[in-house]
C-alpha cells in the first residue's frame, strides 16, 4: 500500500528541490511514520518493499543518500561501517550500544549531556567512546524580495 505523502511534507520536498510524488516522497513518509527514528538502508529498503514502494534495494539506498544531502534525513555514523539514517535531521546527541546496534535520540541540554558522559565513563570505563562531530554551517536562505 502507497504511503499518503501530506502537505507538510511535500512543501518540505519542493523546498529542498526535490520531487514531491513518486517513490522518494513515499519513502521520506513511510519512513517518518514509523516509530523507529533511526535505520540502515537495509532496513529501509525492506520497510519500502512491506509497503509496496517499487524500488530495488539499490534504488532505497540512493533515495536515502539524497534525501540526507538535502537535509530531510540525518546521516550517522555507526559502528557496522553502513550508515545509520535519522528521520529527525536537525542536529541533536546520540547513545549508540555496540551489543544490540541500537542508537538512541539524546535531545537534552549540554548540562545533562555532559552528566550522562560522566555517568556513562564511571559505569563502563575503557568501554566508552566518544566521538563529537561538528557539522557544516547551515546554508542560510536566500532573502525574498
Amino acid at each position: 500500500m502507497p504511503y499518503a505523502v501530506d502537505a507538510t511534507l511535500r512543501e518540505a520536498l519542493r523546498r529542498a528541490g526535490l520531487p514531491a510524488q513518486g517513490p522518494m516522497a513515499r519513502l521520506l513518509a513511510l519512513l517518518r511514520g514509523d516509530a523507529e527514528t533511526h535505520f540502515t538502508a537495509a532496513a529501509a529498503a525492506r520497510m519500502a518493499a512491506a509497503a509496496g514502494i517499487a524500488a530495488p534495494p539499490t534504488e532505497v539506498a540512493r533515495l536515502l543518500d539524497t534525501l540526507a544531502d538535502h537535509g530531510l534525513l540525518g546521516r550517522l555514523p555507526s559502528p557496522g561501517g553502513e550508515a545509520v539514517f535519522d528521520t529527525v535531521p536537525e542536529p541533536h546527541s546520540h547513545l549508540v550500544y555496540e551489543e544490540t546496534a541500537q542508537t538512541v535520540d539524546l535531545h537534552v541540554s549540554p548540562e545533562t549531556l555532559l552528566a550522562l558522559l560522566r555517568q556513562a565513563l564511571a559505569e563502563r570505563p575503557g568501554e566508552v567512546e566518544v566521538m563529537v562531530r561538528l557539522r557544516r554551517p547551515a546554508t542560510p536562505e536566500p532573502r525574498r524580495a
